[in-house]
């Protein structure tokens, strides 16, 4: 069963993540973003948390928490440059000299961070959302006591409002990795499509998405498990 408070403060960091990024990618291409400083670091994670505390005043309210819950904030930060984004392949990318610009991990993704672009999610991706939803309501049968097989998971993933309800809840579990540093690359675009976009394919206007989505779904997932037996 998904915990609240631990969704709570996922949605929270995913939320400010994605306003981080659309400031420094704004910041990047306004030349607010200066590279003069030398970073020693090696990882992805490491360098977003050195980075992110070094400019922390300048960084916007709503883009930021507080300085204790930077670990856990920079961590789920860095899965969005890591799995969310490519690179747009047109001429135009910023050029640093060597003396100007640090190579660490994070600087070199900021110096494209003006270039980025959604990642394409292909059918490989599409197969990896639908065991991750899969794997979500299975695990969710064996915590009510009621295990089901591959065949009984497979018929209630036909049905489309469980389709959806199972993309909630493998999202759900999907943030609480994030929190970890831990990304499933583009099957998590294609499960956020699976409820936040209409049958049409088009994104809902106006959706949000809240602890209450993803508990309220798990909650009609666990009626539907029981009832039908």
């Amino acid at each position: 069963m998904l915990d609240r408070s631990e969704l709570d403060h996922a949605i929270d960091l995913q939320q400010r993540s994605y306003c981080l990024l659309k400031w420094m990618a704004s910041a990047v291409r306004d030349g607010f973003i200066e590279f003069k400083t030398a970073h020693n670091y090696s990882t992805l994670p490491e360098a977003a948390l050195g980075w992110i505390d070094g400019h922390y005043l300048n960084i916007p309210a709503d883009a930021r928490v507080e300085r204790e819950l930077l670990p856990a904030f920079t961590s789920f930060f860095s899965t969005y440059l890591e799995n969310s984004f490519d690179l747009v392949a047109e001429p135009g990318k910023q050029l640093y000299s060597p003396d100007a610009h640090c190579f660490c991990p994070m600087c070199s993704w900021l110096i494209d961070a003006p270039n980025l672009k959604t990642k394409r999610v292909g059918p490989r991706d599409k197969r990896r959302a639908d065991k991750l939803r899969s794997d979500a309501l299975a695990q969710l049968a064996i915590e009510r006591s009621t295990p089901k097989t591959d065949s009984e998971i497979a018929t209630y993933l036909s049905d489309h409002d469980c389709r959806r309800d199972a993309a909630l809840i493998a999202y759900g579990h999907d943030l609480l990795e994030r929190v970890n540093g831990i990304a499933n690359g583009p099957a998590i675009l294609s499960l956020w499509r699976g409820f936040a976009w209409s049958p049409s394919g088009s994104p809902i206007p106006k959706f949000k998405l809240t602890s209450d989505c993803i508990l309220d779904a798990e909650q009609r997932l666990i009626d539907a498990l029981l009832n039908r037996g």
